[in-house]
């Protein structure tokens, strides 16, 4: 048997899930259900590339934790419990980017996002366990004290509710912020289109690209078994399972095949694919660009998708996990003095103009040394690269409206202005 954790803060007994029953949930998430859930969607290739690069650009991003000091400035801290659990190993399965990836996911595809926050016996943080949401199931239980309404988590495979603060969750688009809903909930009818379009796509090109048509016999009347033959001999010299998608077939005596005149572009099978997937986008707010449809883009655009996809694809999202980590991850009395939040300008590593551009503009108003430059490019440090350096064309107002004759004079006047 095993021992359950139980532990009490403020005089509220607060329960928590041992040791085996978060090894046994560990164990249970093998995805099968989640996996059959998401796997027609995940076929088409816009709905897979749209989770994929947000999830990407999330999970690439290193989460800091920041000691803020009285006068608001921020250090890393380094020295914290949760510095090496965010910003390295939330748990003994997972690295950083792949539970930041799988949990990004789950909060597009399922709605919601869920990671269980194990403790150690001083209430600091050592796991971040994530959990399928299909495992997981909100519930509203009477407070004992009061008798009041609170919000609890079932978990599959936890003999105990769940408490709020020990619970990670993301929520995606919700209509009233206590249950998230996906993204593919919205999409449905389009990508329920979509897979039709793919289906029949799939069925016009398998069948080597040909139209249906249909065999007249003049003249005579066929039996159902003469028909049934030429029905088979037809199968298979023109199906592509046989290797033959575009075989022919040498008609006997006064057959004729005529085929039906209705093309691909006709039915408008590859317009209604092209639409659909910019629907699919929208639906996911990523560029159409980001999805590689690079129909109606140039290199302009493709500077512009990349500002656009960080501040309206990517950052509300970053939000939503720094807020939900800060508040539950550290302990209320730490809230005040403790911050994380992602380091955006990894994003910038592929484009190295943007990048060198925003560095310069730092160093060039003392905002950065070249230090601090050398050790985000990875260089080693300088002997003398700590000291911060501004322009030395920039001075005061007071400076730029003098005519100084005698400069040491003026030099003076301006230091001693009351003399």
């Amino acid at each position: 048997m095993y021992r359950k954790t139980v532990m009490k803060i403020l005089g509220v007994e607060i329960r928590r899930a041992s040791k085996k029953e978060i090894a046994d949930t560990s164990m249970m998430r093998g995805g099968g259900i989640a996996l059959a859930s998401r796997s027609k969607p995940m076929l088409l290739s816009t709905v897979y590339r749209c989770v994929d690069v947000i999830g990407d650009a999330v999970a690439q991003l290193p989460l800091d934790t920041y000691l803020v000091d009285e006068e608001g400035y921020k250090s890393k801290f380094k020295k914290h419990p949760a510095y090496h659990l965010l910003n390295c190993e939330p748990n003994e399965d997972m690295t950083r980017f792949t539970f930041f990836k799988t949990l990004v996911t789950s909060v597009l595809l399922d709605g919601n996002g869920y990671a269980y926050i194990e403790r150690d016996i001083a209430g600091n943080a050592v796991q971040l366990v994530y959990l399928p949401s299909y495992m997981v199931s909100i519930v509203y239980v009477p407070d004992r004290g009061t008798g009041i309404q609170r919000k609890r988590y079932q978990v599959t495979g936890f003999t105990e509710l769940v408490e709020p603060h020990d619970m990670i969750h993301v929520l995606n688009f919700s209509y009233d912020g206590i249950i998230g809903v996906s993204t593919l909930t919205h999409a449905r009818q389009t990508i329920g289109i979509a897979t039709s379009s793919e289906q029949h796509a799939a069925g016009f090109f398998e069948g080597g690209g040909n139209m249906a048509g249909t065999l007249t016999v003049e003249g005579a009347r066929m039996n159902a078994e003469q028909k049934k033959q030429n029905y088979d001999e037809w199968e298979k010299r023109t199906n592509s399972a046989t290797g033959h998608p575009n075989g022919i077939v040498i008609l006997e005596g006064n057959m004729k095949y005529q085929p039906i005149s209705v093309s691909p572009k006709d039915a408008q099978l590859l317009e209604s694919r092209l639409f659909n997937g910019i629907d699919i986008c929208r639906f996911f707010s990523v560029s159409p660009v980001k999805a590689f449809d690079l129909s109606k883009s140039s290199y302009s655009t493709v500077e512009a998708t990349q500002l656009a996809f960080l501040t309206d694809t990517v950052a509300p999202m970053l939000e939503k996990i720094e807020l939900e980590i800060k508040r539950k991850v550290f302990r209320p009395s730490e809230c005040e003095s403790i911050s994380v939040q992602f380091d955006t300008s990894a994003l910038l590593r592929a484009d190295m103009t943007s990048l060198a551009a925003y560095n310069n503009m730092l160093f060039q108003n003392g905002g950065i040394t070249p230090n601090e430059i050398r050790r985000a490019n990875n260089l080693p440090r300088l002997p003398d690269g700590d000291e911060t350096f501004v322009q030395v064309n920039t001075q005061p107002l007071k400076f730029a409206v003098m005519r100084p004759v005698d400069p040491e004079k003026d030099k003076n006047k301006l230091e001693n202005p009351k003399k």
